[in-house]
């Protein structure tokens, strides 16, 4: 049992760690929280009897949860917004060179709207697929990828007219 845990530990932390903060923007709130999110799943992991094909969604809704926590805690989530999708406020710190298409690429992800960014952290840092990610979110396989497709798009826009200084 536990050398299961450990072996799906080393498979998954860097998926985990990556969403908590793309999410949080800061590596000592993330470092706090992956932790947690560790200890939950060791806990549930003893008692669930969860497939093997499913770990990495199973790990990434606990992930997902426990940072809507954290922001319900905090009392940072203005009334009216969705604890769900709070956070990607910081994502610079994934920008580490000074280069325009950095800045472009990090103001296109600021410009998308919250459900937007989760998609795309859901995707494309963490590299869940289509199944997973509706698993997680409760919608359907076509429309996940109609809308990544969408949200695509609207970034290469928004990229386009950057680099062209169309802010």
């Amino acid at each position: 049992m536990h050398e299961n845990f450990l072996a799906m530990y080393d498979e998954y932390f860097g998926d985990v760690y990556r969403f908590v903060l793309f999410k949080t923007g800061n590596r000592w709130d993330t470092d706090d929280l992956v932790s947690e999110i560790f200890r939950k799943a060791f806990r549930k992991f003893q008692s669930e009897n969860i497939e093997a094909s499913n770990l990495k969604s199973w790990l990434l809704t606990i992930s997902r949860h426990t940072v809507i926590d954290y922001y319900r805690k905090r009392k940072e989530v203005a009334y009216g917004h969705d604890p769900e999708v709070y956070g990607y406020t910081q994502v610079s710190m994934f920008f580490q060179e000074a280069d325009p298409r950095n800045d472009c690429l990090q103001e296109s992800l600021l410009s998308l709207t919250p459900d937007e960014r989760e998609l795309m952290n859901l995707k494309y840092i963490v590299g869940l697929k289509y199944a997973e990610i509706g698993e997680m979110l409760s919608k359907t396989e076509p429309w996940l990828k109609v809308k990544s497709q969408r949200v695509r798009q609207k970034m290469a826009q928004f990229i386009n007219r950057c680099m062209e200084g169309e802010r």
